[in-house]
């Protein structure tokens, strides 16, 4: 189902560029070879040591990596803005993990392959009022739990699409995204899982924020992968209402109350072979006093009993969401409930976070398991950062025990 991009998509950049001409705009520098030699120019390095043990396997995965970042932006011109990101991504030692590309199936899976891959390369358009993007690009939306990047891997989910976002108010925002391949994190190079896809996903996501303490947005969220995929195309509507109130002079000064209501459904589209029909909903509230936060969450990916599917986000960025031990990338067919319990702050400037699961069955009456996950990080000279980070799972009725360890070190020029 490989597509070319539409006329349409460089007709609209087009029109807008030269109603950026006539209007002519003084935005950034003056002329677009000035653009060109002005550009900013980025070097970002991350070395990381994943090291994970699985019941399932007889031996652990040792995974030390380094990714390069080189990325540039164009100064902009009348609106117009060019970007370029490539990442490569280089073993270190001898890469004792399955990557998905090295036939190392005797251990455990790290999903950082080695390779150069160009992650960006877009041509973007800033009005008053009105954005375009078009190419490879990243596209993070809300918190990442339907569309998001999983920056986490080392090799980044990225889109090659065209995004168009209009703000006709100050609280209100419109955002439209058409992908024509979605890139994933199994690449650069070709194998199994497919290192792309090809996608005719819609994303439409409208945001109304007019204070803090009340954002309301709603989403539609059509995901087609053809015949590569069939069985993740679907369409999903929702909304979320979330915001922040101080609670000063009701219990104690700088105490602030945060919380976050979602739901959505979720149905077939496109080829996928299954009829069903699932919900999501996700349930938190947290209290921050002065710098550390305490939170609760309920969150449900919903199952169709009678269709044997459950909800799936094909989209997200998985890491960030039931457990950093990455168990439930794929909800099970029976779904999933996972109820969480966290606490973060500073301490000697070393941020700290620690959060529990617990996960069971949305139908029927199995554990699955729980989970602790710790992290600890510190940011040295403003461009340095060292991460730590553990996460252990603890298996009930499904899969096995994992625990997982990382050491980051991380800089930006």
């Amino acid at each position: 189902m490989k597509k070319k991009w539409d006329k349409s998509v460089w007709s609209l950049l087009a029109i807008l560029g030269g109603a950026s001409v006539q209007a002519g705009e003084a935005v950034g520098v003056d002329s677009l070879a000035a653009a060109l030699q002005e550009g900013e120019i980025g070097l970002s390095f991350r070395l990381r040591h994943e090291q994970v043990a699985d019941d399932v396997f007889a031996r652990d995965a040792n995974a030390s990596t380094l990714r390069g970042r080189l990325s540039w932006n164009s100064a902009p011109w009348r609106g117009w803005e060019l970007a370029a990101e490539v990442d490569h991504v280089a073993y270190l030692f001898d890469g004792r993990y399955n990557d998905t590309r090295n036939g190392k199936t005797g251990f455990p899976v790290v999903v950082d392959p080695t390779g150069t891959d160009l992650n960006r390369f877009s041509l973007g358009w800033q009005g008053e009022q009105v954005s375009v993007v078009a190419g490879r690009q990243r596209i993070l939306l809300d918190n990442q739990r339907f569309v998001g990047g999983v920056g986490w891997r080392q090799n980044e989910q990225t889109y090659d699409a065209l995004r168009l976002a209009l703000q006709p108010l100050t609280e209100l925002q419109i955002d439209y995204t058409w992908v024509e391949d979605t890139r994933r994190i199994f690449g650069p190079e070709r194998g199994t899982p497919p290192a792309s896809l090809d996608s005719d996903h819609h994303l439409l996501n409208i945001a109304w924020r007019p204070g803090e303490a009340i954002g309301l947005s709603g989403y539609a969220y059509q995901l087609d992968f053809g015949r590569e995929a069939p069985g993740l195309s679907s369409r999903t509507l929702g909304g979320y209402l979330q915001g922040r109130v101080a609670l000063d002079g009701l219990l104690a000064d700088e105490l602030v109350l945060d919380y976050r209501l979602e739901l959505a459904r979720q149905e077939d589209a496109g080829d996928n072979p299954a009829s069903y029909s699932a919900d999501f909903s996700h349930l938190g509230a947290g209290l921050s006093w002065r710098g550390w936060r305490l939170g609760v969450a309920r969150e449900v990916l919903g199952a169709d009993r009678d269709a044997g599917v459950a909800l799936q986000t094909p989209l997200a960025t998985l890491h960030a969401f039931q457990g950093w031990a990455d168990k439930f990338l794929s909800t099970p067919t029976v779904g999933l409930e996972d109820r969480s319990v966290g606490v973060s702050g500073q301490l000697a400037g070393v941020t700290l976070k620690a959060t529990w699961h617990h996960y069971q069955a949305d139908t029927g009456d199995s554990t699955f398991g729980r989970e602790w996950n710790l992290q600890a990080s510190r940011q040295f000279a403003g461009r340095y950062t060292l991460t730590l980070k553990y996460a252990d799972y603890r298996a009930d009725d499904f899969s096995r025990d994992t625990r997982k360890f990382w050491l980051v070190a991380e800089a930006g020029f």
